[in-house]
């Protein structure tokens, strides 16, 4: 399958399909499609998988997927923000955890189902509550990042500090927890919240430049 990632505010990304070759999103992830492209609708993954992704997500319990049949067609996924697109490639075996909001698109290949945070502390006050996306298989995954991708590929026992709403990926071997701001002027003043995230490796990380929680509150406030 071959991509391109166009558009530079509100990104997209146009996958170019040979007969054969399929990508499936979320419910209103597809901008358009042209050329010998066909679809279905149905639950990823089987009925236990697909009903927890709404319930406990929040998201569609069904995806669509596009696929080309005797000839070449191309479709285009777009973004739902401002920002940029991630695209990541997977290795059989090797796997992703990521924020809910996250997925825009994936080849057939790849699997996402929802998976709980380890820690209660961490579900508790992370503000992505105890749900998150493990996305995992063979081929590539496209996520949307608010902003600009900083990607960290953090060695075995490094420690990464961020606000939650930073955080986009991690991979399976990074330790997710979350840890109180220790000195009482930031608890305060700081404007951060009073508790933030922290990522020990040894794993890739994936944090965008935008607030994610912080743009919800702009947004309420308005």
């Amino acid at each position: 399958m071959e991509y391109e990632l166009i558009g530079t505010i509100v990104p997209a990304v146009k996958c170019i399909l040979k007969p054969g070759e399929a990508m499936y999103t979320q419910s209103g992830g597809m901008m358009m499609y042209t050329g010998d492209i066909n679809y279905s609708t149905g639950l990823r993954g089987g009925v236990v998988k697909s009903v927890a992704r709404q319930l406990l997500a929040r998201e569609s319990a069904f995806m669509t997927t596009y696929y080309a049949e005797k000839h070449m067609g191309i479709v285009i996924f777009s973004t739902t923000i401002p920002g940029t697109i991630q695209c990541l490639k997977l290795e059989k075996g090797s796997s992703m955890i990521c924020q809910k909001t996250a997925f825009l698109c994936a080849e057939e290949q790849i699997m996402a189902d929802v998976v709980f945070t380890k820690r209660l502390r961490a579900g508790l006050f992370s503000g992505e509550g105890f749900v998150l996306q493990k996305i995992y298989g063979e081929g590539r995954v496209f996520l949307e990042i608010a902003g600009d991708s900083i990607i960290h590929d953090l060695k075995e026992g490094e420690v990464l500090y961020c606000n939650s709403g930073n955080v986009v990926a991690f991979q399976d071997s990074v330790d997710f927890n979350i840890t109180l701001v220790k000195r009482m002027s930031t608890l305060l003043f700081g404007g951060e919240g009073n508790f933030l995230v922290k990522l020990t490796g040894p794993g890739k990380v994936i944090l965008q430049t935008q607030n994610q929680m912080q743009k919800v509150k702009i947004y309420e406030n308005q």
